[in-house]
C-alpha cells in the first residue's frame, strides 16, 4: 500500500518545467470612489458659506448640562462666589474640591432651566398645525393647514364672514343657466342670507344662540367645499378656499383648543419624562452627593496636605 501511495503521489507533482512564473499585478478598486480622483484643494474641507461655518462653529458646545457657553461665564463666576463663600474653603484642598463642587451644583441648575424653558415654550410656541390637523380631521387640502396657526380671534374671522357672505349673493347663478344640483344648492343659499346678514353683523355673535341659523349655512358651506352650489364654483374657479376654510375655523374653535391642549400637554411630558434629562440629573446629584460628603470629612478632620489626607481615610 505504501508504494502505491507512492506512485499516485509522483503523479500529482508537477514538474519544473510546467510551472510558468506568475506576472505581478496591481489590485485596482472596482468602483473607486470619485473623491479620490479629484484634486486635494477641490475636496470638502467643510462648510464654505457664512451660514455654514456659523453653524459649525457651535458643533463643539454640548448640552447646557455638561459645558459653559461663553455668555453664562460670568453669571457662573457669580455663582461660584456665593458656593465659595458659603462653604469658606482653606488650603489648596479645600478650595479645589469646592470650586468641583460649584460647577457640579451650575450643572444641575442649567439642566433644570433647560427643562423650564422648554416646558414655558411649550405653552407659548404654536403647535404643529400638522398635528392640529390630524387630530381635528382637516376637510381641506394640505395647503391650507397653516391658517391653523394664524393668530387671529373669532371676532376678527366673524367680520370676514361678514364680508364675505354679504357679497355671497352675488355669485348666484340663474336658474336657466346652471344644473338642478346648483340650482338647488343657491336655493338653499337664498333662504338664509338674509337672515346671515343681520346675524354676522352684529357686534358679536353667540353661535349657541342662533344654532338653526348655522346648521343651516353649514350645509351650504359644506355644499360649497364640494362645489355643489354657485359659491363652491367661483372658489373653484380662482382655486382659493380660504374663506371657507376661515369659516370651519370659526365653527371648530373650541375643537382647535381642545386639540392644541392635548398637544401641549404630551409635548410637555415628553419634556418632563424625557430619561436622558433624568439621567443627567441623577448623576450630577450622586456626584454633588459624594463630593459634599468627602468636603464635610476634610473639613472635620482639619485636613490640609495630602499626606494628611491619607491618614485621615485610613484612621476614619
Amino acid at each position: 500500500m505504501y508504494s502505491s501511495n507512492q506512485e499516485v503521489l509522483a503523479g500529482s507533482i508537477c514538474s519544473a518545467e510546467d510551472i510558468q512564473p506568475l506576472e505581478p499585478q496591481l489590485l485596482k478598486a472596482k468602483n473607486e470612489e470619485p473623491r479620490l480622483k479629484q484634486w486635494l484643494s477641490n475636496r470638502t474641507g467643510g462648510p464654505n458659506t457664512p451660514e455654514g461655518k456659523s453653524k459649525s462653529a457651535q458643533n463643539s458646545i454640548k448640552h447646557g448640562g455638561y459645558a459653559l457657553s461663553p455668555r453664562s461665564r460670568e453669571e457662573y463666576a457669580k455663582f461660584e462666589q456665593q458656593v465659595f463663600g458659603f462653604l469658606e474653603p482653606s488650603g489648596a484642598i479645600q478650595t479645589q474640591l469646592v470650586s468641583r463642587i460649584a460647577f457640579t451644583m451650575w450643572k444641575t441648575k442649567l439642566i433644570q432651566r433647560y427643562v423650564d424653558e422648554a416646558h414655558d415654550a411649550v405653552e407659548t410656541d404654536d403647535v404643529s398645525y400638522r398635528r392640529l390637523a390630524c387630530l381635528t380631521e382637516f376637510p381641506f387640502e394640505a395647503r391650507y393647514q397653516y391658517q391653523l396657526n394664524v393668530n387671529e380671534t373669532d371676532e376678527v374671522r366673524q367680520r370676514r364672514l361678514a364680508k364675505f357672505w354679504s357679497s355671497s349673493y352675488e355669485l348666484l347663478s340663474n336658474a336657466d343657466e346652471a344644473d338642478a344640483l346648483i340650482v338647488a344648492g343657491d336655493d338653499r343659499i337664498r333662504e338664509i342670507h338674509r337672515e346671515g346678514v343681520e346675524v354676522l353683523g352684529q357686534r358679536y355673535v353667540h353661535q349657541l344662540m342662533s344654532e338653526n341659523f348655522f346648521n343651516a349655512l353649514d350645509r351650504v358651506m359644506n355644499e360649497a367645499v364640494e362645489c355643489r352650489n354657485s359659491i363652491g364654483l367661483h372658489l373653484n374657479r380662482i382655486d382659493d378656499l380660504t374663506e371657507l376654510v376661515s369659516y370651519w375655523i370659526y365653527r371648530n374653535s373650541l375643537k382647535l383648543s381642545a386639540a392644541r391642549r392635548q398637544i401641549r400637554e404630551e409635548l410637555a411630558l415628553r419634556i418632563l419624562c424625557d430619561p436622558k434629562i433624568d439621567r443627567a440629573l441623577s448623576n450630577s446629584d450622586s456626584a454633588l452627593q459624594k463630593q459634599l460628603n468627602v468636603y464635610w470629612l476634610i473639613k472635620d478632620k482639619q485636613i490640609s496636605s495630602a499626606r494628611n489626607l491619607h491618614n485621615g481615610f485610613l484612621t476614619n
